[in-house]
């Protein structure tokens, strides 16, 4: 459903900006509504810029070639802070390890490497796409993609993650996972997961038991494909009156 521009920047200023969860396990705040980056191919960059100057403060991505260009994303993010639309403390930047089963012929570690040293490859990676103005590279955010078939895979991924923690990576997460995964995720987790981003629908029964497990533990929780997977609501009244009640 196409949205019109000025209400994209009224919706961006009134959520992204204004409006922000903080986790207990957490040590930055997160924007409730967050600019998502995958399949926008060569407008990635543009498209960044346009976001953080709409008053987006949030911004997903994901070591993914296969979906994502994470280094234009990040080009497009030193140029909004370059032109002055915001600082760069000021703007939460996440992105994603992606586990091979996630990825094309093109990625950027060596599936010849141990688990723990495709993780380390794929985060400088990451970190050189997200250098500003000379600064020190950091990520706000980094969620693993999905998890592995062995909770032992997802486990390693994780702890080589903490390893960066609190400085070269804020806060941890995870996508696309089941309860029971996440439960022994933050039982064995020295750093507990501050955010989990998995699909909103029907098909999931709205994850009403996960979610509660997240709030219970001081967890966000990210949305995704609410709208796509929800077509009656992209269409309902509420929705369609929505950005108007926010100017």
């Amino acid at each position: 459903m196409a949205v019109a521009q000025s209400s994209i920047g009224t919706q961006a200023s009134a959520l992204a900006r204004d409006l922000t969860l903080r986790s207990s396990s957490a040590v930055t705040q997160i924007p409730k509504f967050v600019y998502g980056t995958a399949w926008k191919k060569d407008r990635t960059a543009d498209l960044v810029y346009k976001a953080i100057k709409n008053g987006f403060r949030g911004i997903d991505t994901a070591a993914q070639p296969k979906h994502y260009d994470e280094a234009s994303v990040g080009r497009g993010v030193a140029r909004a802070v370059t032109d002055g639309l915001a600082r760069r403390q000021d703007l939460f930047i996440q992105t994603k390890f992606t586990p091979p089963n996630g990825q094309s012929e093109i990625k950027p570690y060596s599936t010849d490497s141990p688990i723990q040293e495709q993780v380390r490859q794929s985060l400088q990676s990451s970190l050189e796409n997200f250098k500003v103005d000379g600064q020190t590279p950091y990520l706000d955010s980094v969620v693993i993609h999905s998890p592995y078939a062995d909770f032992g895979d997802t486990l390693a991924v994780w702890k080589t993650l903490e390893e960066y923690t609190p400085d070269t990576i804020r806060n941890l997460g995870i996508s696309n996972t089941d309860l029971d995964t996440l439960k022994m995720l933050h039982e064995q987790a020295q750093v507990k997961p501050a955010v989990v981003q998995n699909r909103f629908y029907n098909g999931t029964a709205y994850e009403v038991e996960l979610r509660e497990f997240c709030n219970s533990r001081g967890i966000i929780f990210q949305s995704f494909w609410t709208l796509s997977a929800n077509p009656k609501l992209a269409k309902s009244p509420r929705y369609l009156t929505w950005p108007n009640s926010l100017a």
